[in-house]
């Protein structure tokens, strides 16, 4: 591996470690993890993502 795969590999691997913190974060505030936004009524993952409180 030459210096320039390593630097992308590196920049790939902390995108994808800031991505899980991210949501382990967002998960232990009680935040929803899916992306409906505010209009969950017509939100096909209604069900999954919010144990169908809405």
């Amino acid at each position: 591996m030459n210096l320039a795969s390593i630097i992308v590999a590196a920049v790939v691997a902390v995108i994808f470690v800031s991505i899980i913190v991210s949501a382990i974060v967002k998960k232990k505030q009680g935040k929803s993890l899916c992306s409906c936004g505010s209009s969950c009524a017509g939100c096909a993952m209604k069900g999954a993502c919010h144990g169908g409180k809405d």
